[in-house]
């Protein structure tokens, strides 16, 4: 039996279909299921004990009918979890009776059958073959890890090994069906680190398709990242060179892609709109969304797929070109509505609408080693910390956020500093982008490297 039959097996792809025909004997233009399960398991460690060890299942399946009116198409839409149901003739008439209330919408619009599977496979089946003993001993040697990579290490509040594997499938009226299937790991701890009477919390994590996280690795960046905490001081407020850390560059970069939503676009709600072919960010800056990015060591390619959620192969998207805003991120709907080409960009839930979403998000990196933007930074701030940034006005680009890191002082990584006012506008960050680090790093499906900014107004406390 093939991995994904174990999760979608025939019978219920039958009934599915059985489902789609039904509507389409209501009448329907359209109709589609969608259908996601997933298994997974973990294990949690704190100070040596096992503190839980779970194993879940979910699923679910969103259908999707498509009424014609008189100036487009009305949606109905009806999910339910009950993948045991004899048939699902039911669930698709509640969506064609729904699909009566609806607003037209003159943009509604299907694939096409096109592509095929043609990737790397995205199932690993050792993860199925990972024991309980085995995630408990892999959480266990995580801690280890921490408390070898430093002394200051004081206390592990949850040191975690999980694991999952997971099947997807859209099919529609007009013969489009995509299956995938996926398995992934993950290992994470949350730390304190102590130097005396002060204490710092610290949290670090990694993933990937397969049980082979470094958990040394990961063990080491969380004491790093506490340690780097300690004692922080006041830093004057004042403009300085600024040096963003990764994990913050892909935070901001994932800001920038969900302003080039292409719906968030059309109901002007972006920072972006009307910016087609113009510049908004550093010429040094390129910034790519690639669905179909091969898996490589330090690249999971978490969000690698064959087919978008609307069933469009997906594709390397160009989102910025040295600095240049290149294409919106579009769902089959918003591509008819601009006159756009499709960017086989789109993500469903069970009970929504499909909506542009990023696969591998990620920037081009520079040549620069992270000492060496320091250096270049002179007396400087390095940004390892932002909190808030999903409070960015997504029309203006405005924020005003808190902020950690570490003072650079002469080109060297001195004491930390925190409690700062990180403030400005989303258009100046971009635009004062005057070096990129060599150092790209993956965090989930999402990549970020070192950002050296030149002017950048901070607040101390």
């Amino acid at each position: 039996m093939s991995p994904f039959s174990t999760f979608l097996p025939e019978s219920l792809e039958a009934r599915l279909q059985d489902g789609i025909r039904h509507a389409m004997d209501l009448g329907a233009e359209g109709a589609e299921a969608f259908i996601s399960v997933s298994r997974s398991r973990k294990a949690k460690v704190q100070n040596g004990e096992l503190q839980d060890l779970s194993v879940s299942k979910r699923g679910g399946l969103g259908v999707r009918v498509l009424r014609a009116g008189t100036k487009g198409f009305r949606a109905g839409l009806a999910t339910t979890t009950d993948l045991a149901a004899a048939d699902f003739r039911s669930l698709f008439a509640q969506a064609w009776e729904l699909s009566a209330l609806g607003d037209e919408d003159p943009w509604l619009r299907q694939a096409e059958p096109s592509g095929v599977d043609d990737l790397p496979s995205r199932f690993d089946p050792a993860v199925d073959a990972i024991t309980p003993e085995q995630r408990i001993a892999w959480a266990l040697d995580l801690e280890t890890q921490a408390r070898r990579a430093s002394a200051k290490v004081a206390a592990v509040r949850e040191a975690s090994w999980s694991d999952g594997t997971g099947a997807s499938l859209l099919l529609t009226q007009k013969g489009v069906r995509t299956p995938d299937v996926g398995s992934s790991c993950s290992a994470s701890i949350e730390l304190a680190v102590a130097d005396g009477e002060e204490r710092q919390a610290a949290w670090h994590w990694d993933v990937s398709r397969r049980p082979n996280l470094d958990l040394a690795a990961i063990g080491a960046e969380a004491a790093l990242k506490g340690e780097r905490k300690l004692n922080p001081q006041r830093l004057p407020a004042g403009k300085y060179p600024v040096v963003l850390h990764p994990e913050v560059a892909v935070d901001l970069l994932g800001i920038v892609a969900g302003m080039l939503d292409a719906e968030s676009v059309l109901k002007q709600r972006s920072l972006f709109a009307g910016k087609l072919g113009e510049v908004i960010a550093s010429p040094l800056l390129t910034l790519v969304d690639d669905g179909r990015l091969a898996e490589a060591p330090g690249c999971p390619a978490l969000g690698t797929e064959p087919w978008d959620a609307e069933g469009l192969p997906t594709r390397r998207n160009v989102l910025l070109e040295g600095g240049v805003l290149k294409t919106y991120l579009h769902t089959l709907k918003t591509a008819a509505e601009m006159g756009m080409a499709p960017t086989g960009t789109a993500g469903r839930g069970l009970g929504s609408q499909p909506s542009a979403t990023t696969f591998n998000l990620f920037p081009l990196p520079g040549n620069t080693a992270p000492e060496a933007l320091y250096r270049l930074a002179g007396n400087g701030v390095l940004i390892t910390e932002i909190m808030g940034l999903h409070t960015v006005d997504p029309v203006s680009g405005d924020l005003s956020v808190g902020a950690s890191g570490i003072r650079i002082r002469d080109g060297v990584l001195a004491e930390p500093v925190d409690k700062l006012t990180f403030a400005g506008n989303l258009r100046d960050f971009l635009t004062r982008i005057v070096a990129l680090g060599n150092d790209l790093r993956w965090y989930g499906s999402s990549a970020g490297l070192s950002l050296l900014l030149e002017d950048i107004a901070l607040g101390g406390a």
